[in-house]
Order: structure tokens, then sequence, then C-alpha cells
């Protein structure tokens, strides 16, 4: 993540890189900023109070919150791919039965098709805000 940070200590700005943030002067994707013992992380795109988060200054429990959330990315990620499995076969089914299929059943593989390609979209689109 690409973030801009304000009143923050250079120690906490090498922490924040060792991470994979990167720190500089104006950011398109957000905002540091030192609020008490907290550090506040304002998103750029939008100023609403749900786009903001408080973290702990502390090493040792801001490590703990990046962890956790590395951990719920990776059972986000078994989710979609469990529904993914499943979602494929259907796919391949409906093409398999457009091939040789007339009248009725073709149109009801083409809707099979075109349902399975919308789940697709949206379990991306899941992946791509989740993980």
């Amino acid at each position: 993540m690409k973030v801009a940070a304000v009143g923050v200590s250079e120690t906490l700005r090498t922490t924040l890189a060792s991470w994979g943030w990167e720190i500089t002067e104006a950011s398109p994707d957000a905002v540091l900023t030192l609020s008490g013992q907290h550090l506040e992380i304002r998103v750029a795109k939008s100023l609403y109070p749900d786009d903001i988060m408080l973290l702990p200054i502390n090493e040792p429990e801001l490590n703990l919150r990046i962890e956790l959330a590395q951990a719920r990315r990776a059972r986000l990620a078994r989710r979609l791919h469990d529904l993914r499995s499943p979602l494929n076969a259907i796919q391949g089914y409906a093409e398999i039965l457009a091939e040789t299929a007339e009248g009725d059943a073709l149109r009801f593989a083409s809707n099979i098709r075109t349902a399975s390609e919308i789940l697709t979209t949206k379990l991306e689109s899941i992946r791509d805000e989740g993980v």
C-alpha cells in the first residue's frame, strides 16, 4: 500500500516500510497521522468515518493485527477456491451440453453458462476486494 505519513517518527516509517508499505510525501491511497497512542489511517478516496482505521503504535500488537488480517485473507482465498471448483464443473458440463443439445436444451445450457460466468465474475470481484 502506498501511504503518506504525517507526524510519524522515522522508526515507525522504517517499520511500515519493512511491512511492504511505500511511504511517500503525497499518496493517492491513504494518509497516516499520529493520533495519541494510535496510528490513524484514512483512505484518500473517501473521507467517510468507515474508511478510517486506528492501529496501535506498539509494534507487537500491530504485527498481531497484520498476522490476523493475513489469516483472514487466506481463509477467504480457500473459501473462494471451494466455490470456484464446483462452478468450473458446472461451466464445463454446460459447454458439453451446449455442443450436443438442440431446441430448449440448448437454451437451458446457454442460460447455465451465462449464470455461471456472472458468478465467476462476482467471485473474482470478491477476491480482488478481500484478498
